[in-house]
């Protein structure tokens, strides 16, 4: 409860000298006004005497009076203050709600690339001529982390996860290959 002036009774409810304290708002004892709780904090029920920090999978913002559900990619650790806090990295994805730990955020797939942080599914397919490793964050990817560009001797169509070699009595002298036909027929002899 809180109560303004002229209150005869430590519990007043007439609204005029006071009442029982809003959901999202605390009131300590002696209180003159209920104070709203802080961004990543709550209080989850009336008549609360503070604000408690908002659960794992959940965020509760300053203009709110629930908590909400952490969207898909983010993860939300207790006390989150807002959806956007905590974006999953680039190179990695969350296709679920509620989320609240970053290793529930994936590497994105084999053969393809999440550019962004805070996504909820993958980008797309890596480039022809190039191969994309788990958690890569682009489509043409040039260390050995998250990809490269297709070698010699080998060939990489699109949403390739690792260099396909030539055939064999086929080679190929060129990096960035995109498919089997940039493989040639090895000399006679």
């Amino acid at each position: 409860f809180y109560c303004t002036g002229g209150a005869h009774t430590p519990t007043p409810s007439d609204g005029l000298s006071g009442a029982p304290c809003p959901v999202g708002h605390f009131c300590p004892q002696g209180s003159s006004s209920p104070v709203p709780c802080p961004p990543g904090s709550h209080v989850p029920h009336s008549r609360g005497e503070q604000c408690q920090p908002c659960p794992e999978g959940r965020y509760c913002n300053s203009s709110s009076i629930v908590d909400q559900e952490c969207p898909p990619g983010h993860y939300c650790p207790a006390g989150t203050a807002s959806a956007a806090q905590f974006p999953c990295p680039k190179g990695t994805y969350n296709p679920r709600a509620g989320s609240s730990l970053r290793s529930h955020c994936s590497p994105c797939e084999p053969g393809h690339f999440c550019a962004l942080p805070g996504q909820s599914q993958v980008t797309g397919p890596c480039l022809a001529g190039f191969y994309c490793t788990g958690g890569a964050s682009s489509p043409t990817p040039r260390d050995a982390l998250e990809g490269n560009t297709c070698p010699q001797g080998s060939y990489c169509p699109l949403g390739s996860a690792s260099p396909l070699p030539c055939p064999p009595g086929q080679y190929s002298s060129s990096t960035g290959n995109t498919g089997i036909q940039h493989c040639l027929l090895c000399d006679a002899g």
